[in-house]
């Protein structure tokens, strides 16, 4: 019955009953609080989430909600009317039975159940009208390494998921009933506290704004206390966060013992170290499903320049874009030079969100099939935003293809797909990055970049103290020699059978690639305890030699507790779901179990539960809610995407019905449900490929056991708006191919316009970055050497100076080109140069004293302009030197103008910075 206009009190959904007729239906969640402890490289994150039925009937609440993927949830408690009622983990079926019988018999019950590693789905079954409860789910999470800081990751919204036709899972099943809308389900208060063992140096974020943290010393540790500066946020996007400490990269071996006796080991470091590049076959995925339109596909058209503009000479690379269909702009990688980068920058600048569906089994099976070129090591790079149901089935594929191939992911968006974006990294022996709004791509990329030009280094183990052997090699295989005479096989080995899995296990049972700056963490059951004076000893073979490093047991080595039990659990559930499972269902399925029961953790075969003693007389019928996700800040579902299709990419045209009909099919919008199936006459994915010049159809290749047809979002928008041409790029020199874009960095800016060999031409375009001009660049290099030739040489020593000594704070960004720039120098010219680097440097220092901010653009390049600061709103100056104007800290700052950046995401749309300036360092040129 609907609601009459006196009984409508705070957020309500439009709701269609059985008789058709919509009425509103108030929002049972009230409230999200997270509080947050991070001590050292780990966290421990309490949701507390509040439901209050204000209707008339009995409800159940229906929620899913995202967490971060390896993390382990350990515990989950509810509070109804003031009343603590019990929880316990139980088998999956038999938590699910106890909730539908209480149900059924007008109990109040609470269920938590994974959906996927990285998606929660919460129950509150038969919640009285006018009665409200209080649950808390907490978890831990091991934190990652970024730059140099600890980076702290926590998702809020679980985004819309594609669900190809050939997913058929029960996950799938409930991913496609996950609901969504534009708005927020409720405001999210945070209270974040850190505990580190050195000084901490800065707590930011550049997705959210917080308050200026509150420091003390807190016996050991120093601490600081930080929450949102408005107190409350929308559940838009994964909330970020990054810690700089004086040592974050500290290594330490932690020994805990818990109150049965049981000791498990933790080992966490993180590698330094340098091997010589070698040569590879770059590949590169693009997402240009509909879901990427808007900010995402900006961030990856940025990060595909600067892996175009990074790659070294005398590699090989080619591009696939997918959505429904996928496209190779090459039909086999070509070898990096001068026109294959010309080839695929201007292909790729018209590169837009608009291939439909995210099916991206098909094109990893593509790549994965080619053969492999000799001598190159092939490297696939995946800029996604991950937003499938079918991940696991994806993983799986990398995994088994991982030995003749790296994968690196780069997940992209506000609410990119955690579980994807980092499992196909794990099984692929890559590295995973994620970059949002309001964070800086290009270092992430070139970190990516240099993870893949090193050699992989998997043979990595592990002695858990100095008498013990050493583990990491992974399964034991074992040969069973054929000794029935036969001529069939006699004497040689028949079949090779793997050492069970178990629960002694360390892990990971192999451990995995090493790369130089990201953080590697084991764990080990111990048979005993370690004692002090004791080590644990990790070694690396390398083509260079064996690495080695050795960790001492100290006495502030040893902890009491539960944490790293549950955290060693579900590390090894992630390694039995992902390596083993598929060949032991039931072996895995029974480890996982005991696994889950015995440490207290939700997985796929265990979830919490709890009942409300207490029965209801209410007579009246129970009616299910669900609580929505808020869209993705930015994300594609936004708007029907209307860009151009790329130039130089060959249309598709035969992937799906028109694009009307397409439109039709999303029409409701947010109201109905995702997962609904794709147009009728949708064909499966496609590849189109080039050949000097872009080719026809190559042939369908649609997943194993699938129909033609794909299951789309439905009420979300991801299809084909057009078939036309892209816009050309922006216009490039006639002779350089120096592509100018205004809105990037001096840096990002130069590297665009680097040959392939590795050398800059002497061009206006470069000496306009340098801020110098072009004629006084060419005297100087005259002085030195009067051969024509010479200008290209010089202008290269020019730039590469200007990076070396101008632009050091930025150096994450230009050393790959620079170190190109400088074998280009050395082959070129036989090392004669040699002399010539510190007349560079004198012309530099000559020519650009300073290096300034000025009043027009902020260091990225976008342009800043004087704005009026809102009343009660924070900001702080973020000048590159110490502030002139006293702004260096969050504060209103009433007596200052301030400069702001014309693409503030706080206050544009779309937007990716967030720089800010006091008049006082703009008028000082500080």
């Amino acid at each position: 019955m609907p609601f009459h206009k006196n009984e409508l009190c705070g957020m309500v959904y439009l709701c269609e009953g059985l008789d058709r007729l919509s009425f509103y239906s108030p929002v049972p969640l009230v409230s999200v609080q997270v509080d947050v402890k991070v001590v050292n490289f780990t966290a421990q994150v309490e949701v507390t989430q509040q439901f209050v039925n204000r209707e008339r009937n009995p409800i159940e609440c229906v929620y899913f909600f995202p967490v971060e993927e390896e993390a382990a949830v350990v515990d989950f408690t509810a509070e109804l009317e003031g009343r603590k009622i019990k929880t316990q983990i139980k088998e999956k079926e038999a938590a699910r039975e106890e909730y539908n019988q209480a149900v059924k018999n007008r109990q109040t019950a609470f269920l938590l159940e994974e959906t996927k590693p990285d998606i929660f789905e919460i129950k509150v079954g038969h919640l009285s009208p006018g009665a409200g409860c209080k649950i808390k789910m907490t978890y831990l999470s091991e934190l990652p390494v970024e730059e140099g800081k600890t980076k702290l990751t926590i998702p809020t919204t679980v985004a819309p998921r594609y669900i190809p036709m050939s997913d058929g899972s029960p996950e799938a099943t409930k991913i496609a009933s996950i609901e969504h809308d534009f708005n927020s389900p409720v405001q999210m208060a945070m209270n974040l506290e850190v505990l580190m063992q050195t000084e901490i140096s800065s707590v930011k974020s550049p997705s959210h704004l917080l308050a200026e943290p509150t420091r003390k010393r807190f016996k050991d540790y120093f601490e600081a206390k930080v929450k949102f500066a408005g107190h409350t946020t929308n559940m838009d996007r994964d909330m970020i966060i990054y810690i700089d400490t004086e040592e974050p990269n500290q290594p330490k071996v932690v020994v805990e013992k818990n109150d049965e006796g049981s000791s498990v080991a933790m080992l966490s470091f993180v590698p330094e170290f340098k091997l010589k590049d070698h040569q590879v076959e770059a590949v590169f995925l693009v997402d240009c499903s509909g879901s990427m339109s808007g900010q995402s596909m900006k961030l990856a058209k940025e990060a595909l320049q600067v892996f175009l503009h990074s790659l070294p000479v005398n590699s090989f690379f080619n591009i696939i874009l997918f959505g429904s269909s996928f496209q190779s702009l090459f039909p086999q990688s070509r070898k990096y030079d001068d026109d294959s980068l010309k080839d695929a920058k201007d292909s790729s600048f018209g590169i837009s969100a608009n291939l439909g569906g995210t099916e991206i089994y098909q094109p990893l099976q593509h790549i994965f099939q080619k053969p492999l070129m000799a001598g190159l090591a092939r490297q696939v790079f995946v800029l996604t935003d991950g937003q499938v149901s079918n991940s696991s089935a994806c993983i799986e594929l990398v995994r088994k293809n991982s030995s003749n191939n790296r994968v690196f992911t780069l997940g992209i968006g506000s609410s990119a797909d955690r579980h994807l974006v980092k499992g196909m990294a794990r099984a692929g022996m890559g590295t995973a990055a994620f970059t949002t709004q309001g964070e800086p791509i290009t270092a992430k990329v070139i970190n990516q970049l240099k993870n893949a030009l090193q050699p992989c280094i998997s043979d990595v183990s592990v002695k858990w103290g100095k008498t013990n052997p050493l583990e990491g090699g992974g399964e034991v295989a074992v040969e069973i020699v054929e000794t029935k005479k036969t001529l069939f096989g006699y004497g040689k080995p028949k079949t090779k059978t793997e050492t069970k899995f178990s629960i002694r296990s360390q892990v990971p049972s192999k451990i995995p690639a090493i790369y130089d700056g990201s953080r590697l963490i084991a764990y080990k059951l111990l048979d005993k305890t370690m004692d002090v004076n004791d080590e644990i000893t990790v070694k690396a073979k390398t083509t260079e030699g064996d690495l080695e490093v050795s960790l001492p047991i100290c006495k502030d080595s040893f902890i009491q507790g539960n944490c790293l039990h549950q955290l060693f659990a579900r590390k090894m559930i992630q390694e039995v779901e992902e390596k083993h499972e598929q060949e032991n269902v039931d072996e895995s399925k029974k480890l996982i179990t005991v696994l889950g029961l015995k440490y207290s953790l939700a997985s796929k075969y265990t979830s919490f539960v709890g009942v409300d003693e207490k029965h209801r007389n209410s007579g009246t019928f129970m009616v299910t809610r669900h609580v929505k996700n808020q869209m993705p800040q930015n994300s594609g579902f936004n708007a029907i995407d209307s860009a151009p299709r790329s130039r130089g990419f060959q249309a598709q045209t035969d992937c799906s019905s028109s694009p009307t009909r397409s439109l039709q099919s999303r029409s409701r919008s947010a109201l109905s449900p995702p997962g609904a199936m794709a147009p009728p006459g949708a064909s499966a994915p496609t590849e189109m490929s080039k050949g000097g010049g872009f080719g026809g159809k190559t042939g369908a290749m649609a997943p194993p056991g699938a129909a033609a047809p794909t299951r789309s979002f439905g009420a979300m928008q991801e299809s084909l708006s057009s078939f036309t041409l892209g816009a050309a790029p922006p216009q490039a020199s006639p002779m350089s191919g120096c592509i100018i874009a205004s809105t990037s960095s001096d840096v990002l800016r130069l590297t665009m316009c680097q040959a392939a060999n590795g050398s800059f031409p002497a061009q206006a375009d470069i000496a306009n970055i340098l801020g110098v001009q072009l004629e006084k660049v060419k005297d100087a290099g005259k002085a030195i050497n009067s051969d024509e030739n010479f200008s290209t040489t010089w202008m290269t020593l020019v730039v590469v100076a200007f990076l070396t000594e101008k632009c050091k704070e930025e150096k994450d960004v230009w050393e790959l080109v620079v170190e190109k720039a400088e074998r280009w120098l050395n082959s070129s010219s036989g090392g004669s140069v040699a002399g010539h680097v510190e007349k560079a440097k004198q012309f530099i220092s000559q020519s650009l004293p300073i290096r300034k901010v000025t009043s027009k653009t902020c260091p990225q390049g976008h342009k800043l302009s004087l704005v009026t600061a809102t009343d009660g709103a924070a900001w702080h100056c973020d000048s590159n030197n110490r502030c002139v104007g006293g702004c260096n800290s969050d504060g209103e700052h009433p007596h200052h103008s301030v400069w702001r950046c014309s693409q503030d995401w706080r206050a544009t749309a779309g937007g990716s910075c967030d720089f800010d300036i006091c008049g006082e360092c703009v008028k000082q040129n500080v």
